[in-house]
């Protein structure tokens, strides 16, 4: 992922879904926030298993406005920052249909892994919250 934005703080790779988050106007409710343990030697293949399958699926679900995904060089953690127009679109997915998008992608990641051993998730799961976020975004954000 060369040629990305850099920050002092994170050796920063942004890709959003669809290739755009969140535009300005959109009014974001809810923000899912997630972290993940990612390896620097692991950094494209979880990008990759994030594209093939959190990414499509993510885009067809109601209240989506994208992600963000960032990774901090210092922790080698990836950072989800997923954008919902409300907390209820969100929360109406059901466990078993994020349950069964959760093994797809443990099983692509794995698979992009090369000689990855056992069926332990390679990116496991640090942290699983939620920021409220009614606000607009600034034209800024749209510009990137």
């Amino acid at each position: 992922m060369s040629g990305l934005p850099q920050a002092s703080l994170f050796d920063l790779s942004v890709r959003h879904a669809g290739g755009h988050g969140p535009v300005a106007g959109d009014v974001v409710e809810i923000v899912e926030h997630l972290r993940v343990k990612v390896p620097a030697a692991a950094r494209e293949a979880w990008l990759a298993a994030e594209q093939r399958t959190w990414e499509p699926w993510l885009e067809a679900q109601p209240g989506f406005l994208g992600r963000d995904l960032l990774w901090d060089s210092a922790r080698e953690e990836g950072i989800l920052l997923i954008h919902w127009a409300s907390r209820e679109q969100w929360q109406a997915i059901p466990t078993e249909e994020v349950r069964l998008v959760q093994e797809r992608f443990e099983a692509c990641a794995r698979q992009v892994l090369e000689g990855w051993a056992g069926d332990a998730n390679p990116f496991p799961m640090l942290f699983s919250g939620e920021q409220p976020a009614s606000v607009p975004l600034p034209p800024s954000r749209a510009e990137r």
